[in-house]
């Protein structure tokens, strides 16, 4: 599969996975040399909350298993997402 349909694809299924979480802010995404960096910026991690986060990871790995992911949960803090990781792509951002 050519890599631009699938980083589209890996794209389209960060941003319909995470969303399902209400407390998802951001989900923001860099390709770097090796894996593909994910930044999940979260309003309230507590444990249900990065448990259901952890879970979709995990439906990630199992769906692109020929991608390397390097997942990053990081409060928002009410931070814009150009604030939180410079250089990475937005994929999602909670509608205010």
């Amino acid at each position: 599969m050519p890599e631009a349909l699938t980083s589209n694809s890996v794209e389209a299924v960060l941003a319909s996975g995470f969303a399902g979480v209400p407390q998802v802010r951001h989900v923001l995404l860099e390709k770097a040399d090796g894996p593909l960096l994910v930044w999940i910026a979260v309003d309230n991690p507590e444990p249900a909350v990065r448990r259901r986060i952890y879970q979709q990871e995990l439906d990630l790995i199992e769906a692109f298993p020929e991608t390397d992911f390097d997942f990053n949960l990081i409060p928002a803090m009410n931070r814009p997402a150009s604030e939180i990781v410079t250089g990475a792509r937005v994929v999602y951002s909670r509608p205010e």
